[in-house]
């Protein structure tokens, strides 16, 4: 009888156990829900705010692209004309040599 007695208080011993087991499981969980509930919101909110500076990035990139299209097409232009001058005037030049040397 004492063996049987032993094998019972074992086997409550375990199932006593097991429910603590389950138990604990259910708390950490109950208490990790809230938990997770606090991250996901922030990572939400996070990854909203990154949606946001990159659309502002975006933005910006365009209006300073624009601004550089339109620096460079002026400086292009400035250039040409530039060019342009430099020929006349080496054609002017030169032709005022070539009458002073016939």
């Amino acid at each position: 009888q004492l063996s049987m007695a032993w094998e019972q208080w074992q086997q409550v011993c375990a199932e006593m156990r097991e429910q603590r087991r389950l138990l604990d499981n259910a708390l950490r969980k109950f208490r990790h829900a809230k938990m997770f509930a606090a991250y996901n919101s922030w990572h939400s909110w996070y990854l909203e705010v990154l949606e946001q500076m990159r659309l502002l990035r975006k933005g910006l990139m365009r209006m300073i692209h624009a601004k550089m299209a339109a620096g460079f097409g002026s400086w292009r232009q400035q250039a040409a004309d530039a060019k342009r001058e430099a020929h006349m005037a080496g054609g002017a030049i030169r032709r005022m040599l070539n009458r002073k040397l016939s």
